[in-house]
């Protein structure tokens, strides 16, 4: 579908987010999504999905309105089988992406203290020295999939550090969150999510013990600081909440900042003059991040409930009703920055993008995702002289996020 190609709006309830080919390059559909309406339904996702900017807008600053409590729950009703996993269990824990206020502004007080730009400035050290270890396990090589060998595990371990989980754990706490996000879709065969389901209860587990352990001996990482915060109440998290801290942590932080890399890395080996521009000044890569994450949004929509029934453009929308937010569309909306569909690192204003979200769900983690890509890209391109491709690029065939699997990449002089 081209930009240019007007589309019958009686189609967009049959787009398939589940169609991976599809969804390769979804930029073209949410353009011309984007035109036709402001709201749509689609069948796949048991949705409506919101087109504009303005609209999302609006959305963030309505959590009376649209609520988040479901975000990370099932869109469909899950299996019996599945159900009698959890044996009574609640599957779905309270996070800070899943409520509303005031319980939401209680939660966010308490996490914002280990998040504290000061206390994430003072991280990167530790983040460069982190990013040299991996590139001194493969520079020698002459090659690698960079996609898996430094963006999975660079911000795999930034977060696990931070939580003070073992590195030899961040395979298995990369497969619960899997576990996790495959429960939510609940579109893959039986046994599969039977599987997902004990993978998710075992996350659960795992970090109900190590909150236990941190409890009896503190230490200086997050989670520690998070068991022994109080407000001025003397509020604190809940045994729940504590577990599900680290959780959403991994499963959100990790992810969007992982493929984020991925798009960033991607997007230099094909432009040659922004490489060389980068590489010669460090200093141009934060507006070149933000414009990447405008331009490549890593997390493609968010989900929000309506508490009553809405109208949005011209569509009544029922209470009760799951919605999609295209932060992707939304980053690539005329009305919101020049010619959106060229990527331009020196963008001016590009930081005003969606991809961190907007209002009280503003990304707390925003800063350490910014950190992150920059120092990760900084020792990449210190490293590895003559950095360039060595074969296909491949999207990753995950839902919801946006960014490679494989990144095949070389350095050195090119042979011959």
């Amino acid at each position: 579908m081209s930009e240019s190609e007007p589309i019958d709006p009686a189609s967009l309830a049959g787009h398939n987010p589940f169609d991976f080919a599809q969804m390769a390059d979804p930029y073209p559909f949410y353009a011309a999504a984007r035109r036709a309406t402001a709201a749509f339904f689609n069948a796949p996702l048991n949705s409506w999905f919101i087109t504009r900017p303005e609209d999302i807008q609006a959305i963030y600053r309505d959590p009376a309105r649209y609520s988040s409590r479901y975000i990370m729950s099932a869109h469909k009703e899950l299996p019996a089988e599945v159900v009698a996993v959890f044996a009574g269990r609640a599957p779905w824990l309270p996070t800070l992406l899943t409520t509303d206020p005031p319980d939401h502004t209680r939660m966010r007080s308490l996490l914002v203290k280990g998040f504290a730009p000061q206390s994430i400035a003072a991280r990167e050290p530790a983040i460069r020295r982190l990013a040299d270890e991996l590139i001194d396990g493969f520079v020698a090589d002459g090659h690698a999939d960079v996609a898996r060998q430094f963006a999975f595990p660079f911000t795999a371990m930034v977060i696990g550090d931070m939580l003070g989980m073992p590195r030899g754990d961040i395979d298995r706490l990369k497969a619960w969150s899997g576990d996790w996000l495959r429960l939510i879709w609940c579109v893959e065969p039986l046994e599969r999510l039977v599987e997902s389901a004990r993978g998710l209860l075992a996350f659960q587990r795992y970090f109900a013990g190590v909150i236990a352990e941190r409890r009896a001996r503190p230490g200086d990482d997050l989670l520690s600081v998070l068991i022994q915060a109080r407000l001025d109440d003397g509020d604190r998290l809940s045994e729940e909440e504590l577990v599900a801290v680290p959780m959403q942590l991994i499963v959100g932080g990790h992810e969007t900042t992982m493929f984020a890399m991925s798009n960033a890395l991607a997007l230099l080996m094909t432009r040659p003059a922004d490489l060389a521009a980068v590489r010669a000044d460090p200093g141009l890569l934060p507006r070149f991040i933000e414009e990447v994450l405008r331009y490549e949004t890593p997390l493609l929509f968010n989900q929000r409930q309506t508490t009553a029934e809405v109208t949005i453009g011209d569509v009544t929308i029922p209470a009760d009703s799951s919605l999609q937010l295209l932060l992707a569309a939304a980053n690539r909306d005329d009305t919101q920055f020049a010619e959106p569909d060229r990527f331009d690192p020196g963008r001016a204003h590009a930081d005003r993008h969606f991809s961190f979200g907007r209002g009280i769900h503003f990304c707390l983690g925003a800063a350490l995702a910014r950190l992150e890509l920059r120092v990760g890209i900084e020792r990449l391109l210190a490293r590895l002289p003559d950095l360039r491709l060595d074969g296909p690029l491949e999207r990753a065939r995950v839902i919801l996020f946006f960014g490679y699997d494989r990144l095949p990449l070389a350095w050195g002089p090119a042979p011959g």
